[in-house]
């Protein structure tokens, strides 16, 4: 998802991924085990989202900390989920 949905080549605004993420992950029948996924890389001390997020593949936002990378990665990855069943 953050390489084809959320990658800043990709074009699509923010809002416009986030939309396409979560039609993509309500009908893709996983969407519990999704849940379950981010649940547990969010928890994971050694994930780091920095890396996730920008690195020599793609890009999706270059933040300057790791709290900064894990606050994105929730809000563009995790609350979206929120109240999709």
């Amino acid at each position: 998802m953050l390489k084809t949905i959320f990658n800043v080549d990709s074009g699509l605004s923010e809002d416009a991924a986030i939309n396409v993420y979560r039609r993509s992950a309500q009908s893709s029948g996983k969407l519990e085990a999704l849940r379950e996924e981010l649940d547990y890389a969010l928890s994971d001390p050694s994930v780091s989202w920095k890396a996730l997020l920008a690195n020599s593949d793609y890009e999706v936002f270059d933040a300057e900390t790791e709290q900064q990378a894990k606050s994105y990665a929730i809000r563009i990855l995790l609350e979206p989920l929120y109240g999709l069943k």
